[in-house]
């Protein structure tokens, strides 16, 4: 089947950290004039679907909210479908600015309901502690997903939402749901939304163990791009074979001519 839709990763892909993938504005416009559906799917669960629309805007790329799959609205999401009614603990400001715009209740101590784990930038040591009480006094231990690390500016990585989910864990004893890639969740969300076949869909991404295994298991084509985290001499090690490799997203119009 043709490729019809495709769904970036950000981090890695389309930038790293603050720093623009050279090309990335202009492939992304040369795909979407030619009828391609774009949909952008981030595990960085640290800020709200209007904030990575307007990051993606200053880097002179196009995108709009409902395009846009950021694992805080898959966790709002998964929350009002499964318990509506419980208090949220949260880690990151945005992650709690996109769970109240969903009618959320968020309780920043122990006697929280549910402990949502996820990047967060001014991680505290109290904040862990709260987290922990809630999830051993009974909390739903959710985690926006397990990333060990994300790439930013001049090859360097940084600490990912799966440290602090590991923090957790190994304190508590509990294993968290993952809501994130490579669980297929927030792509279920996608094709559903806009009607997509999985077959006529391509997953792009930087990491093999998210990206690229997602879309293995869930049928769908995969391009992988070495401009993020994993490696090329990863994919043999992995046994994680994508459809394509390219040095980066600038690449993508020429491969799908």
């Amino acid at each position: 089947m043709a490729i019809k839709n495709i769904i970036f990763d950000m981090d890695g892909v389309l930038h790293r950290g603050k720093t623009l993938i050279p090309g990335a504005p202009e492939a992304l416009a040369e795909l979407r004039g030619k009828g391609f559906g774009m949909f952008f799917l981030t595990n960085n669960g640290e800020h709200t679907r209007e904030y990575f629309v307007g990051r993606l805007e200053d880097f002179g790329i196009t995108a709009h909210v409902n395009e846009m799959y950021p694992s805080s609205y898959g966790t709002a999401r998964y929350i009002s479908e499964n318990f509506p009614a419980k208090s949220v603990f949260v880690f990151s400001s945005g992650m709690q600015d996109e769970l109240e715009g969903a009618g959320i209740k968020i309780e920043l101590s122990n006697k929280a309901e549910i402990v949502v784990a996820s990047l967060d930038v001014q991680l505290t040591y109290g904040k862990l502690v709260a987290a922990f009480q809630a999830i051993i006094r009974g909390a739903v231990f959710l985690a926006s997903n397990d990333d060990s690390s994300y790439p930013v500016e001049n090859g360097v990585l940084k600490p990912g939402a799966g440290a602090i989910t590991a923090a957790l864990e190994k304190s508590t004893g509990r294993t968290p749901i993952i809501i994130g890639k490579p669980q297929p969740y927030m792509l279920d969300i996608i094709i559903r939304e806009h009607n997509l076949k999985k077959d006529e869909t391509l997953m792009v991404g930087d990491r093999l163990e998210t990206d690229i295994l997602m879309a293995k298991q869930e049928g769908l084509k995969s391009a992988f791009v070495l401009s993020g985290v994993s490696r090329r001499e990863e994919i043999k090690t992995t046994g994680l074979e994508p459809d394509y490799v390219m040095d980066s997203i600038a690449q993508l119009p020429d491969i799908l001519e």
